[in-house]
């Protein structure tokens, strides 16, 4: 999957139409991206520069997890008027830990 065809199916599933926030959105999945290569590959192969294909839907559901919580950042818990807030994943990072199996090497 190309850049362009990540950014469209995150703007797509966030509901958003114009092109006003396609940096931020690209940054995201450059975080995202990097962030699953280091986790994936910490103790194996430095090489890697891309995503795999198995994770790159991870890499998008991690950037609009990400994305949906701005304003609340690490939040695991809000009330406010009798309305209850709670996030699974506390942030783009935890999301993408909890889907990517890191590979090891036995020594």
């Amino acid at each position: 999957m190309t850049d362009a065809e990540k950014l469209t199916q995150v703007k797509l599933l966030l509901g958003i139409a114009d092109n006003t926030q396609d940096t931020l959105i690209s940054a995201y999945l450059s975080m995202a991206e990097k962030e699953i290569i280091s986790w994936r590959y910490s103790y194996t192969d430095r090489t890697i520069t891309e995503v795999p294909t198995e994770y790159e839907n991870t890499q998008v559901m991690a950037v609009v997890a990400g994305f949906s919580q701005g304003g609340a950042e690490n939040q695991t818990r809000h009330s406010e008027n009798g309305i209850d807030r709670y996030f699974k994943y506390e942030d783009m990072v935890a999301y993408i830990r909890a889907h990517v199996i890191p590979i090891c090497k036995v020594q």
